[in-house]
């Protein structure tokens, strides 16, 4: 049996990696022989096939192809419908895993406990469809843990890197940056910001806007007409960022089926110059990033890079010009988070997360000083509080009389009920007869997978009701659903 293995369920790439008996993590790579399995499925329409991975991503009906998945996770009421049956992003996971499992397992034994990574601004719901995903594929999540954690964790055994340590962590479909106080073995998050939509495929979209020019001015139509088209191009849009990271320029042909073909000329320094935007918003974060911790650039000792978007030249110089030296590179980028996940699944030293949402409830708040009254977000668990935690706020009632409190249950670092989410509510019944001003008590407890739960006490009857955060949607899965969808999934033949 396999022990100490670590999954990264990546927005464009996957990855499993398992710890040697000498410490050391290694990749395992997937049937095809690839160290990184693209996160990409296929279903057929001729045979219960499911295709993951490279041949998934070459299918050619994009009507059938599920792509980038992950960045659905978080949305209650997403799913992809295919031949009449509706599939979650948890289930559509569950195939990426359980090829990785079935796959990988042929080399280093059957896997049944796993370290799994998510981005560090992953909300509550889609740290939830992770652990439902592994479940389905047939793993027990020992842990999730951020990926910018595994992947310092994988530089400090490898790298020697120490003290104060800002991780850079632009992949295929989101960036992350966190840093991190790394002391001998252990580790403690200081704070991470993260884009939900920033990374290398945002900067395809882009190059496919200048691939659908070009061939517009040459031959006076549209390049794409359908997804199908659309994707080829787009492939090829890929394929020119990842040279124009090696070479100056790059010329290609391409066509349609219908209009015939175009010479398409790239270079560096316009490729740089359309995603300079993105970048922008790259440094951005990485400045908000040293405002919560209260640092300036000076006082990060290392930047690491992690994610396959990294290996853009620009990308090293914005970071080389802002913190006045170049940043690490394992060489490995797109592959050291599955890697620290590795090590991660073993590691006895001390790894402190940080809670990277805030969470708190809508209460009635009278300002003494203006009169304002009104409806506000009331924070219990500030962002950046060190996990596992648990933190109360004490609340009046405003009725006498109440016979139900009802607290709503929110994420998000503003007061204004507008611009946070409502994740959950509790409705406690009290006594009759009350007067108004009694003392409610609200406890939200976060854990090491941070993951919520909720206490409501009225102190005045000691009545309480207790719930973990859950949601509600065409996306969610009961956890009867869990295993009568699991045990489905596993009768699939998945290539």
């Amino acid at each position: 049996m396999a022990e100490h293995v670590g999954i990264d369920l990546g927005t464009t790439l996957s990855g499993l990696a398992y710890l040697k008996p000498d410490g050391n993590p290694e990749i395992v790579p997937n049937a095809d022989g690839e160290r990184l399995t693209p996160s990409v499925v296929f279903f057929d329409s001729h045979e219960e096939v499911k295709l993951v991975g490279s041949a998934a991503r070459d299918g050619g009906d994009p009507e059938r192809t599920v792509f980038q998945i992950k960045r659905h996770m978080d949305d209650p009421e997403y799913f992809v419908e295919i031949d009449g049956r509706k599939w979650t992003p948890a289930e559509i996971s569950a195939l990426i895993l359980s090829k990785l499992k079935r796959e990988c397992s042929r080399i280093i034994g059957d896997i049944h406990e796993v370290v799994i990574t998510v981005p560090a601004n992953f909300n509550e719901l889609a740290r939830k469809s992770t652990i439902a995903a592994a479940e389905m594929a047939g793993m027990k999540v020992r842990r999730l843990v951020n990926e910018p954690t595994a992947a310092a964790v994988y530089y400090a055994q490898t790298q020697g890197v120490h003290g104060r340590v800002l991780v850079f962590d632009m992949g295929g479909g989101t960036l992350d940056v966190t840093i991190l106080e790394v002391e001998g073995g252990n580790i403690r998050i200081l704070t991470s910001e993260g884009a939900r939509h920033l990374g290398g495929a945002n900067i395809d979209e882009l190059l496919l806007d200048i691939y659908a020019a070009q061939y517009r001015s040459q031959v006076n139509a549209d390049l794409f007409k359908d997804e199908r088209q659309r994707r080829r191009v787009l492939h090829a849009a890929e394929d020119a960022k990842k040279m124009l990271s090696k070479l100056h320029r790059v010329h290609d042909t391409i066509g349609n089926d219908t209009d015939g073909i175009a010479r398409i000329d790239l270079t560096r320094e316009n490729f740089e110059k359309i995603a300079q935007r993105l970048l922008t918003r790259a440094i951005m974060l990485v400045e908000q990033a040293l405002a919560s911790a209260k640092l300036q650039p000076g006082d990060i000792e290392h930047v690491v890079l992690v994610g396959g978007s990294t290996r853009i030249p620009k990308v090293k110089t914005a970071l080389e010009k802002f913190f006045g030296s170049p940043p690490k590179s394992c060489g490995n980028v797109d592959e050291a988070v599955a890697l620290g996940a590795a090590i991660f699944a073993k590691r006895s030293a001390r790894i402190r997360e940080v809670c990277n949402q805030s969470y708190g409830t809508l209460a009635y708040v009278v300002n003494s000083k203006t009169g304002e009254e009104g409806v506000k977000n009331s924070i219990v668990i500030a962002k950046n509080t060190p996990i596992p935690c648990s933190m109360s706020q004490v609340y009046t009632t405003s009725e006498a009389n109440e016979r139900v409190i009802e607290v709503d249950i929110t994420q998000g670092e503003d007061t204004d009920p507008r611009f946070v989410d409502v994740i959950g509510r509790i409705t406690l019944e009290v006594p009759p007869d009350r007067v108004a001003g009694c003392e409610i008590a609200v406890t939200y407890s976060y854990d090491e997978n941070q993951r919520v739960r909720a206490l409501v006490m009225d102190k005045q009857s000691g009545r309480s009701q207790e719930v973990a955060v859950t949601y509600k949607g065409a996306g969610i899965l009961s956890e009867e659903e869990l295993l009568k969808r699991g045990s489905m999934l596993r009768q699939f033949r998945i290539e």
